[in-house]
């Protein structure tokens, strides 16, 4: 279970970190504004979780191969949109990339905000629930402010939703003697409802 959280881990590091370095291109920020904007949209959220359990210092912050992979990540986009090639990925490739690695991002970090809540608090199924979706969502809150946008977990067509219910899909799948298929169920419940919320523009009710 362990090398499954570290995997899901990693894949919502980097694929969070692509996503801050991609918002660091489009606020036309130099490479230590992509790589600030990149550390806080990929470990933003894990410390913010560690935190609550209480584990100091943080995990990203003991380990030094989340900011080594997220330093890596972020020269390499940089890099990319300073080749030749650049024009093959700008306008809506560029998009398309950030929103998709936004959502594995949302995906991953949901399964290992509440695996490791069910893990330390098993009776707690709320604090479960919600710590999965601060871990998802709060470094893309720490992103957008340090970018100047509106979080996009405030405004953004269904975003926070699939991370809740994926959250709720682990700890039933968890209870229901399914815990070891509860975390690729999670994460493809997060996947799945994300993605077609961005291509059919899902939104929840607002004021007209």
């Amino acid at each position: 279970m362990d090398i499954i959280w570290y995997m899901f881990d990693m894949i919502g590091t980097i694929a969070f970190a692509i996503s801050g370095a991609l918002v660091g291109v489009a606020r036309k920020m130099d490479i230590f504004g992509m790589a600030v904007l990149a550390l806080a949209t990929a470990i933003g959220g894990g410390i913010v979780r560690d935190v609550l359990l209480g584990y100091f210092p943080p995990n990203s912050l003991r380990n030094v191969v989340y900011v080594t992979v997220v330093i890596s990540v972020t020269i390499i986009v940089f890099i990319m949109y300073n080749s030749r090639y650049r024009k093959h990925a700008m306008g809506p490739r560029s998009r398309a990339g950030y929103l998709l690695a936004d959502a594995l991002g949302l995906a991953s970090f949901t399964v290992t905000g509440a695996s490791a809540g069910f893990k330390l608090y098993p009776e707690l199924p709320i604090f479960i629930v919600l710590l999965g979706t601060i871990t998802a969502v709060g470094g893309g809150i720490i992103r957008d402010m340090l970018a100047q946008r509106i979080p996009s977990v405030l405004k953004e067509d269904v975003y926070a939703l699939p991370s809740i219910i994926g959250g709720i899909v682990y700890y039933l799948m968890v209870i229901s003697s399914w815990a070891g298929e509860a975390v690729y169920g999670a994460f493809t419940v997060v996947l799945v409802i994300r993605l077609l919320a961005i291509k059919y523009n899902w939104s929840l009710p607002k004021v007209r």
